[in-house]
């Protein structure tokens, strides 16, 4: 049998179009599906970078090698460096009641600071005091980023990268 196939690239999709794409993505979700979360993930971290500011290397989160997607859980970093250009802030983490989380940080050079904390739908604020020290007491874990802005509203917003709390 000897077909002869006269389908364009540039002709709009038909059923066997429609038929053979479904399968393909029936056959993808049963062999590599999304991580769960994934999408919320990168929704979060688009609109973070939306944010015209200048954004901080990460210095340093232990996490091992192969992590990506694999079964083991993953390892907790507990004190994160980000830097810049402008300012550098850690951060460290610890437990807290109810299954949350603990964030005290230190900015340096040290100056009076805005501190937001952007998460998924919300956004939640902390002052710096002179020397740069700020805490979020009880947090949700998941994604998150800091955004830090001086607080006398001169110079501009300088955004961490999404970590996982």
């Amino acid at each position: 049998m000897n077909a002869e196939f006269t389908h364009s690239p540039d002709e709009p999709l038909d059923e066997v179009d429609v038929a053979l794409l479904a399968d393909l993505a029936r056959i993808a979700d049963e062999i590599d599906p999304v991580p769960a979360g994934l999408v919320d993930r990168s929704l979060f971290a688009i609109t973070l970078a939306g944010l015209e500011a200048e954004v901080m290397e990460l210095e340093y989160v232990q996490a091992p090698a192969m992590s990506v997607r694999g079964d083991a859980p993953p390892v907790e970093a507990r004190t994160i460096t980000f830097t810049s250009e402008s300012v550098t802030v850690m951060i460290s983490l610890s437990p807290a009641d109810g299954g949350l989380v603990r964030i005290d940080g230190w900015a340096a050079p040290a100056t009076a600071l805005r501190v937001e904390l952007h998460r998924p739908g919300s956004v939640s604020e902390a002052s710096s005091d002179d020397d740069g020290r700020f805490a979020f007491d009880a947090v949700e874990r998941g994604p998150a980023s800091l955004v830090v802005r001086r607080a006398d509203g001169s110079g501009g917003a300088v955004s961490t990268p999404v970590i996982e709390l």
